[in-house]
């Protein structure tokens, strides 16, 4: 196996276990419903962030599994397989189809990885150029704004600093947000909003609070990895989850310390979402801002989600702790998908089953080649 087919196996086995993250998400969700936790959105934002490690972990994972195979620790008879799994249940009837359709959606994860690497077919063509334009656009993009934010931050005015944190003012930004560098975090604050004490208190412990959710880490790393998973709609659903939940476990945490009223925070938020819209700033990445203003068509939509958030802090009272069912739920929703890794591999050698299905689709073909023609 070539560096190249390698890395496109790993690839397709990441874009499928995305798919089963998203679903066991939502399965998730709704347990965490029914058991009365509709609003424990730090639980549910840990149980999320645990289940995409999971899935970033999936390469090495698969890696480590290589290994252990290869070197005998573990047997080929205990490897669970989902592609084998589906040949035995078609070989057992189960499945009705002819064996050449069946064959041939079996054999489409192959072909693809096959058409990729030699570039050989239009399909391959097609895909390969799609995915290297995508991927050249969206990397140049997070590297521009990454730039710019980098250029916004040194012409901004170092005001404190508590520890690694630099409390940072700037006259060109409307919208407090946190990021960090390599050595350094940073929390830019508009020097507008010095003028009101109470909304500077509630934007810099906003901005804390993300910064101890290691929010900033998070958002790096799913910026990083968008150009790889631009097109996927799971990726997609996924970070926008992720970015929901953590404003809304960041704003109940800070209300829970009772240090600041409901009413105040939410008109605050509404202040600077304002500020925001009037002054029409871009937008940096990656960074976690105070409140989030869209204007890419694309994006998901920020006047609703502020409306969410508002209704949020208003109107539900603190949830009981979910620990308990953090820890039940995450267990075997991870090990579900460590599962799942191994299972999506591709097969080893040729078992019994696949010469069966293979002989069987050499008789189908040898069939119509010798039945007589109308």
């Amino acid at each position: 196996m070539t560096l190249i087919d390698a890395f496109l196996n790993a690839y397709i086995n990441a874009n499928i276990l995305l798919v089963a993250a998203v679903i066991l998400w939502m399965v998730a969700w709704s347990l965490m419903r029914l058991a009365g936790l509709r609003h424990a959105f730090g639980t549910q934002l840990r149980l999320i962030n645990s289940l995409f490690f999971a899935v970033a972990l999936s390469p090495f994972i698969a890696a480590g599994f290589q290994y252990a195979l290869g070197t005998g620790i573990i047997g080929n008879r205990y490897v669970p397989n989902f592609s084998d799994f589906v040949v035995a249940q078609y070989l057992d009837g189960r499945i009705e189809m002819k064996a050449t359709a069946f064959a041939d959606i079996i054999g489409f994860r192959d072909r693809l990885t096959h058409d990729l690497v030699t570039l050989k077919t239009p399909l391959g063509i097609t895909a390969a150029l799609f995915l290297l334009a995508g991927f050249s656009v969206l990397t140049l993009r997070v590297l521009a704004s990454a730039v710019q934010l980098r250029n916004l931050i040194r012409r901004s005015y170092k005001w404190r600093q508590f520890g690694n944190v630099q409390l940072r003012l700037s006259d060109t930004v409307s919208v407090p947000f946190s990021t960090r560098s390599p050595w350094h975090r940073f929390i830019v604050i508009p020097t507008k909003m010095l003028e009101n004490s109470d909304d500077l208190r509630m934007a810099l412990a906003h901005e804390f609070q993300h910064i101890r959710q290691g929010d900033v880490e998070w958002e790096i790393g799913l910026e990083t990895l968008k150009p790889l998973f631009f097109w996927h709609p799971a990726f997609l659903i996924w970070k926008r989850s992720i970015g929901h939940l953590r404003e809304l476990a960041c704003d109940q945490t800070i209300l829970a310390r009772h240090k600041f009223d409901a009413n105040s925070y939410c008109d605050c938020l509404l202040r600077v979402c304002q500020d925001g819209i009037r002054s029409r700033s871009h937008r940096f990445i990656p960074n976690v801002a105070f409140v989030r203003i869209d204007r890419d068509p694309f994006s998901s939509n920020s006047a609703r989600f502020l409306r969410y958030r508002v209704t949020s802090m208003l109107n539900t009272t603190l949830p009981r702790d979910g620990r308990n069912l953090f820890r039940f739920v995450q267990v075997p929703l991870v090990a579900l998908l460590v599962f799942g890794t191994v299972a999506i591999q591709r097969p080893g050698d040729w078992s019994q089953d696949r010469l069966m299905l293979s002989t069987i689709v050499n008789l189908e073909r040898l069939e119509a080649r010798t039945a007589p023609r109308p």
